[in-house]
This record gives structure tokens, C-alpha cells and sequence, in this order.
């Protein structure tokens, strides 16, 4: 296990630490096979668990191999630092994560994380509301666990275009006040898109956390923003949000994201998706110019 070379907390207003990663070998300790092309993978790394938080990813790197080149990013789905095991909830649809779908126990790989700055946690217990899309309930196990540790009343209200791509009820943390369903074919919960039925579910949150498709974010911050809510205003909104991404830390500039003017005081018009993301208040970003971008596939 290494440090990252070069690490520094120095530049751009609200970066990730890159101090806190490591590069860590990592061996496979079980891969659970879901409906479709979706698998859970579970790997020992007792210094990556030890230090992930909900919302912040992981680059892996498959040993033996040069086929993908780089190391390919995955949002951490649990860390479990006593036992010290992380685990990823993906789905089998670029080269990278096809490898990773063909692994077993005992096979090899290295994890350099964590990466990217994660949720924020509230200070005071309240009500919470996770929003998610297809592959985007990967960090809602982590984040639901340690909301439900501060006392918070967790409402999740999980979208999938099928019940065959929907994040399986039975993995999700116990403790929830309410899981709510969507699929775009009425397969299982209710039919319809994910912010269609939303706004019910979202009376009385304190603060909203969303990952998905950024057409779906874009959306949501759409939605919070033209509805009127009680007393207080609407609830703090924060997105995870996708953009290609090489290295993961800053160096090759390949997952640059358009903010808003302005946005975040002296931040830039435009950062990088693993340096102030994946995670950022979603009033920061340029939502018109975000769209134009493609989206990653791992």
C-alpha cells in the first residue's frame, strides 16, 4: 500500500483531500450476482474501508491485465472498516466492469481511494430523502447506514427503466422509514419516472441526495426548484454527478463539469467531476451545459 504521490488539499475552492487515498492491492472476497447485467463485489482493503465515505469512489485497477489501460471509477457502496471490506454495486457495461463481473474470491486487484469529495453528513438529526436512477443507488447502501447511525429518518425512492435493473430491496439497509419504487414500465412499484411521483416524498425533508443519470439530476433541481414548500424553503439539494474520467484525481483534466458563474464565490466556471465532485450542492452547476456532455461507462 503506497500514499498518492503528489498529494495536495492546495488550488480550487472545495477540492477533494487527495491526502486521505491510498493505493492499496485488494483481493476478492465474494461477487454476488444480481438480476441483468448488475453485480455486487466485495473486496478486502482494510485501509480503503477504513477511510471511504458515502459518496466518494474508488479507481481499480485489475492485476495482470493492461486491457482497459486505466483504472476505472466505481462509487463505494459499503465500507465496513472492522471487517475491513469495501464493496461496489455495478453493472456489466464497459470492459472494465465486465472483468470485474468474470472475478472470484481470491482474485487480485489494487484500489486507489478514496477519491472525490462525498455527502455531507447533517450535524443534527432530521429527514432525509435519497433519490436514485438505475446504477445510481450504488452509493445509497453506504450513505442510507450512516444516516440511519446519526438518528436520521431515511426515506429512499429508488428509478430503474425495469424491475430487472431496480437496486434489490432485500441489500437495502435496514432501518429505512420508507423504500418507494419506480419503474419506467410498471414492472414492480410504481410506473413512471423517478421525479414524476417525487414531490409526495419529498414533504418535510431537511435534505435531498440524488445520483442517477444527470438528465435525471437535472430534472430533480428543476423540480425543487419551481415547487413551493413549506416554511423554510425548499431542502438542500446534493447531486453525484457523472462525467468521463481518466485518472481520478486531477492530473489529465478529462472530467471537466461547467458551474455556474460565479458559483461557490471564487470557484471556477468550470472543475473537475473527481476533484470538487462527484458530490456538489446542485445550485453550483450549469445544468444546460452539463447535458451536452457524455456521460461515463465503467
Amino acid at each position: 500500500m503506497t500514499p498518492l504521490a503528489g498529494a495536495s488539499t492546495q488550488g480550487l475552492v472545495g477540492e477533494s483531500d487527495l491526502s486521505r487515498a491510498v493505493d492499496e492491492a485488494a483481493e476478492c472476497t465474494a461477487l454476488q450476482p444480481l438480476q441483468g447485467n448488475l453485480f455486487e463485489i466485495r473486496f478486502r482493503a482494510p485501509e480503503v474501508a477504513r477511510r471511504a465515505q458515502p459518496g466518494q469512489f474508488a479507481q481499480i485497477w485489475v492485476e495482470q491485465s493492461h486491457i482497459p489501460l486505466l483504472r476505472r471509477p466505481f462509487s463505494f457502496s459499503r465500507a465496513q472498516p472492522r471487517e475491513g471490506v469495501v464493496s461496489f454495486y455495478i453493472g456489466a457495461v464497459g470492459e472494465g466492469s465486465r472483468r470485474l463481473r468474470r472475478f472470484s474470491p481470491g482474485d487480485s486487484a489494487r484500489i486507489l481511494g478514496p477519491l472525490g469529495r462525498g455527502f455531507t453528513l447533517p450535524d443534527r438529526p432530521g429527514r432525509s430523502v435519497l433519490v436514485s436512477g438505475g446504477l445510481g443507488a450504488a452509493p445509497f447502501p453506504l450513505l442510507g447506514e450512516r444516516l440511519l447511525e446519526r438518528g436520521e429518518q431515511v426515506v429512499w425512492v429508488n428509478g430503474a427503466r425495469t424491475q430487472s435493473e431496480l437496486y434489490p430491496g432485500e441489500l437495502v439497509p435496514n432501518g429505512m422509514a420508507e423504500l418507494v419504487q419506480f419503474t419506467e414500465d410498471g414492472s414492480q412499484g410504481r410506473r413512471g419516472r423517478v421525479t414524476a411521483g417525487l414531490l409526495p416524498s419529498l414533504k418535510g425533508a431537511d435534505r435531498i441526495y440524488a445520483c442517477g443519470p444527470n438528465q435525471m439530476l437535472a430534472a430533480l433541481f428543476a423540480l425543487i426548484s419551481e415547487s413551493a414548500f413549506e416554511e423554510g424553503g425548499a431542502p438542500q439539494l446534493e447531486v453525484s454527478i457523472e462525467a468521463p474520467m481518466g485518472c481520478g484525481f486531477g492530473t489529465c483534466l478529462g472530467c471537466a463539469i461547467p458551474l455556474r458563474p460565479g458559483a461557490g464565490g471564487e470557484g471556477p466556471v468550470v472543475g473537475l467531476c473527481c476533484r470538487q465532485g462527484p458530490v456538489l450542492r446542485g445550485s453550483l452547476l450549469d445544468w444546460e451545459r452539463l447535458l451536452q456532455q457524455p456521460e461515463h461507462l465503467g
